[in-house]
């Protein structure tokens, strides 16, 4: 009995002594993976292209078209997080509604002179590189009577992954408006496989990461995994 008694003993201040090792490492990974992910939000307006001009969106029934091409760029208005490190952005070429996929990366974030300007000699380099980027993973749109217009948001669903790859979950909106229509006339230039062009854009997107609570409780666990197993190689 006394045996017994000294083996819990030890099994117990063994798993005492080792929650505070499981939180303080926990909580270092969790700080870290917050500071390598992508966190926050974006506010964005379409961009500018020294020549092909403003940027814009086509829409029809089955996806969102942008130009100019190779690069749609951006502005980055009002960010919260680790977003600040940003002021443009690359949005890819194309949303499909009837496949649920995009060209991706979606967005590209970086940095320009002027946010959202491409000018002659401009450094492009940021926003094409494939790092701290949104991938979207499904979309749908939805059309609405404003007034004389037709106001139509559009639902972005992926996730971001930062420069150094880490994941975060996300999601956002594209919004744009058709002046001097109605909701049955846009749907039925769409239903008829017709387009609408030269809108113009704006949006905004938001990543969140895992609480450090809930890797905490994740690392608790473990340790009571590794104590059970314990008690059962010294009883």
């Amino acid at each position: 009995m006394i045996g017994f008694k000294s083996k819990l003993l030890n099994a117990t201040l063994a798993f005492t002594a080792a929650i505070p090792l499981a939180t303080a490492g926990m909580f270092t990974s969790a700080g870290s993976a917050q500071a390598a992910a992508l966190n926050g939000e974006i506010q964005f307006n379409g961009g500018f292209t020294a020549g092909p001009g403003s940027s814009q969106i086509t829409f029809s029934q089955d996806a969102l078209t942008f130009t100019p091409q190779p690069i749609t760029p951006i502005a980055i208005g009002s960010t919260t997080g680790n977003f600040s490190a940003f002021n443009s952005g690359n949005i890819g070429n194309i949303i499909s509604f009837s496949s649920k996929v995009a060209d991706n990366p979606f967005i590209d974030f970086g940095s320009l002179t002027y946010p959202g300007f491409i000018l002659p000699g401009t450094d492009t380099s940021s926003i094409t590189d494939g790092l701290n980027t949104f991938t979207l993973t499904s979309s749908s749109y939805k059309l609405n009577q404003d007034g004389l217009n037709v106001g139509i948001g559009v639902a972005l669903f992926g996730y971001f992954t930062s420069a150094t790859g880490e994941i975060s979950n996300g999601g956002g909106n594209l919004t744009f408006q058709v002046n001097n229509a109605s909701v049955a006339g846009v749907n039925s230039i769409l239903s008829s496989g017709g387009s609408i062009s030269n809108l113009t854009f704006s949006g905004g997107t938001f990543a969140t990461v895992p609480e450090p609570t809930t890797l905490l409780g994740l690392g608790i666990v473990g340790v009571g995994m590794v104590m059970s197993r314990r008690r059962k190689t010294v009883a």
